[in-house]
């Protein structure tokens, strides 16, 4: 006979965290609104204060909901942050040891199908100006390695954004802590050598407003080849035999 796993009945608490969970993410709960009082939730639910609770602190520990204590107290709606979902994700990748040149290589195939992307849309005119600006503000700190690092990569998560894709976005904004802890290490690293990093820094400069360039004239293959060459040599750079080999070498 065929195993049979038990079937798990969710809590009481579980249940009203899920209701509640699908009402903010829904809309019905908006960022910044604050839930009636327990008494009155008790009441609508038709549960305990503790199963409330409970369900509170299931909502409170994914940042959906933050809870002040006390007479003038209450439980306050979030806006679901990427940053928290990025932090699980670079727990479970640090637990399988998975290396920063898979991580790299993950963007590389995000970014260079949001150019191809992109070529193509009709907002590229709107979107090639949005990302000169960023990469003026990428020119601007080509001297400051921490500023440098921020404004790198808003640049490029603004690319993948402008390109549409709401799941690659999304994919990218989870990656975001280690790819941007990743750049910030190397650009440490190069201290010792000021003139060579922002001689590199300028190349990544031009080499985003060379890629723009080629997006205005909407040639999606040589848009997408060039991006394709410039992020294998970033890529070659970033994971050199200096920097740490895995995700969790960021982290210890």
């Amino acid at each position: 006979m065929t195993d049979i796993t038990p079937l798990r009945v969710p809590k009481t608490a579980e249940i009203l965290a899920a209701r509640l969970r699908a009402q903010i993410v829904q809309g019905e709960l908006k960022e910044g609104q604050h839930l009636p009082n327990e008494t009155e939730l008790v009441a609508v639910f038709g549960v305990s204060r503790h199963v409330l609770r409970e369900a509170f602190r299931i909502l409170e520990s994914e940042r959906l909901l933050t809870v002040r204590r006390g007479a003038h107290g209450g439980a306050l709606v979030l806006a679901p942050d990427p940053g928290v979902a990025g932090r699980h994700v670079g727990v479970l990748l640090q637990v399988r040891g998975t290396s920063l040149r898979e991580v790299q290589q993950t963007r590389l195939a995000l970014e260079t199908a949001a150019v191809r992307q992109l070529a193509g849309s009709p907002e590229v005119h709107r979107a090639v100006v949005a990302l000169r600006e960023c990469n003026e503000r990428v020119r601007e700190a080509v001297e400051d390695p921490g500023a440098f690092s921020l404004r790198s990569f808003e640049f490029h998560h603004t690319l993948v954004e402008c390109a549409g894709n709401r799941a690659t976005t999304v994919l990218m904004e989870l990656m975001a802590g280690i790819i941007r802890r990743h750049i910030t290490d190397r650009q440490a690293a190069a201290d010792s050598r000021p003139a060579e990093r922002v001689r590199i820094n300028r190349l990544s400069v031009k080499a985003n407003a060379k890629m723009l360039e080629l997006l205005e004239t909407r040639d999606a293959d040589a848009a997408e080849a060039y991006w394709r060459k410039h992020l294998t040599e970033v890529l070659r750079h970033l994971t050199d035999s200096n920097g740490p080999v895995d995700v969790v070498d960021l982290f210890t």
